[in-house]
């Protein structure tokens, strides 16, 4: 990619760029990014910050940021997708600037002043404002990165709640909207039959790439909750596993599970949900729809084969009433 850029050989240049496109991964990704930025390939940087924000709770704390690149820092910045709090955004920038002067000037404890020539612009990439009031306390406290009237305005945004105040420093969430479906038409109160063999199940598919970020499960019976295994896969392979307690809440709101990590869900690609209750389920769906639409996204619950019983969750009847997702753009 390096020579083809060098002789000026632009087709050549994005052969390359899709080429590495397939290769992307957590390993990797920082350091692709910073190629895609060197050689302005679109595409290459698109895809870089897609997998950045869908990995970026365990990235933005590991150690592959301290080596970014000042460019590729500004781009991680600018995001408005990054699924983590401002705090360990603001935590990893100072680190960042850290590493920066130790590197360039062999400075183990630089002081709050170099920290901040050495960000510069970056500083204003953060969003303080965004910050919970008792989280930025702690982390201004005594510290001289912003200048006391920066810290004034801050609280000012804090105490008034006016966002739109002349500020240095951007005032929007970096929060992904998440969505659901909710498969149930109607909710029918009584007890779900379960026993050891009884595994319900659906299949779904989008029409859009998402990322599933939890299911959304029927609450206890009779004031117990209970436990329960949820298993989500792709063909054979499982994506997630764990037995999870669902409480008693008195209702038939879906209690949400969340998954331990972010699970991509390509377009028009099936995966199943299974889940085996290991007592009462107080409530279930009747009838629950075979095709769901939110945010822009279309879910299909395709018809499973083979159930020999009507208590048997199946595209339109049963339990796994919720699933919660953010769209992949």
């Amino acid at each position: 990619m390096c020579a083809a850029d060098k002789y000026m050989l632009p087709k050549l240049v994005r052969e390359c760029g899709k080429r590495i496109l397939k290769g992307i991964d957590v390993s990797n990704v920082i350091r692709m990014l910073e190629q895609g930025l060197v050689f302005r390939d679109k595409d290459l940087t698109e895809e870089c910050l897609k997998v950045f924000g869908l990995n970026s709770k365990y990235l933005i704390t590991g150690t592959e940021i301290m080596s970014a690149s000042r460019q590729a820092m500004e781009a991680i910045l600018e995001m408005d997708n990054l699924l983590c709090n401002e705090i360990e955004v603001y935590a990893a920038t100072i680190n960042w600037a850290k590493q920066q002067i130790h590197r360039d000037r062999s400075i183990d404890n630089p002081t709050d002043e170099e920290i901040r020539r050495t960000l510069g612009d970056l500083l204003f990439k953060l969003r303080f404002p965004t910050m919970k009031p008792d989280e930025f306390a702690k982390v201004t406290q005594g510290r001289n990165v912003l200048t006391l009237e920066e810290k004034e305005s801050i609280y000012y945004v804090f105490a008034t709640k006016e966002y739109d105040f002349p500020q240095k420093f951007p005032t929007k969430s970096r929060e992904v909207d998440e969505f659901w479906v909710d498969r149930a038409l109607s909710v029918t109160t009584g007890e779900w039959i379960y026993d050891t063999k009884t595994v319900d199940t659906i299949d779904f598919k989008t029409d859009q790439d998402i990322v599933l970020t939890g299911v959304g499960l029927c609450t206890g019976l009779n004031g117990s909750g209970y436990d329960v295994d949820v298993e989500v896969l792709q063909s054979e392979n499982s994506c997630f596993k764990k037995r999870v307690s669902v409480p008693y809440t008195g209702d038939s709101t879906p209690f949400k599970i969340p998954m331990d990590k972010r699970i991509i869900v390509r377009a028009g690609v099936v995966h199943t949900i299974t889940t085996l209750a290991h007592s009462g389920v107080g409530y279930y769906g009747d009838p629950c729809q075979p095709v769901c639409t939110s945010g822009s996204v279309t879910v299909t619950f395709p018809n499973r084969l083979g159930f020999s019983s009507k208590l048997t969750t199946s595209d339109t009847f049963g339990q796994i009433p919720r699933l919660y997702f953010f769209k992949l753009t």
